[in-house]
């Protein structure tokens, strides 16, 4: 758990990323093949590992720190529901919100307290966010509370070597980093989900170590070169976990 004040400067940093301009021309030149793409590939996963039944359109889905857009957007469920605690600033944005999905209940909350019930989500979704929170435990707990038993959780994070997670721990402490209070390598995701009593059922980089590095090292920006060059290169890991089908959340 991080500090009140070092999860303001995150989303301080995180506010100022989606209030330029440009971010909003982005959004609305890259939402569809990115947010569509990242569900297609999320179906493609759980049919995989066997959970094709939560892609069939029929699944009650919760998407934590969805950003402006959210997966949930482009997957099949008959309910959907994004919760971010910067929701209203998207809401505000014309450019962000004109992307949003009516079918979508985008909410304000942050995953250390979410604004829906107990045990009402088959499939729990969080992309690129666990390592923003200021409470992964109280998050994961959540989590758990939402999810009905037998439920599945879909995560994502940018992980790090271990040398590169001792660097970057580094680096977030001194304030370098500001977006990002916690550090991940793969296994320490893994042991957060065991941790709060979820079975890891696949583990899967989404792209490898030495690729990242490499494309920071060719970035022609200067900051990503010397993510390279310090060690501190990351690489999106992915997880699927389930909970156990007979056990009651609290």
């Amino acid at each position: 758990m991080v500090t009140p004040e070092r999860w303001k400067r995150a989303q301080q940093y995180e506010t100022g990323y989606w209030d330029r301009p440009e971010k909003a021309e982005e959004i609305a030149n890259q939402a569809p093949a990115w947010y569509g793409w990242r569900a297609g590939r999320l179906v493609e996963e759980l049919d995989a590992t066997g959970l094709k039944s939560l892609s069939d359109g029929s699944a009650r889905v919760v998407e934590v720190g969805s950003g402006p857009v959210g997966v949930a957007k482009y997957f099949p469920a008959r309910q959907r529901v994004a919760v971010d605690p910067l929701d209203k600033v998207y809401a505000s944005n014309p450019g962000l919100a004109s992307h949003r999905n009516g079918d979508v209940d985008y909410r304000e909350g942050r995953g250390e307290a979410l604004p829906v019930d107990t045990r009402a989500f088959d499939l729990a979704i969080i992309e690129n966010c666990i390592d923003h929170v200021q409470d992964m435990d109280a998050v994961m707990r959540e989590l758990k509370r939402v999810l009905a038993p037998g439920g599945v959780l879909y995560l994502t994070v940018n992980c790090r070597s271990p040398r590169g997670y001792w660097m970057h721990r580094l680096l977030s402490r001194l304030r370098i980093d500001a977006g990002h209070p916690h550090t991940f390598t793969p296994e320490r995701a893994e042991a957060l989900m065991r941790k709060h009593g979820f079975t890891v059922r696949r583990t899967w980089a989404m792209q490898e170590l030495e690729a990242a590095r490499r494309a920071d090292l060719a970035s022609p920006v200067r900051k990503d070169r010397l993510k390279a060059r310090l060690g501190v290169s990351e690489f999106a890991v992915a997880l699927i976990c389930t909970t156990d089908a007979g056990e009651m959340n609290a």
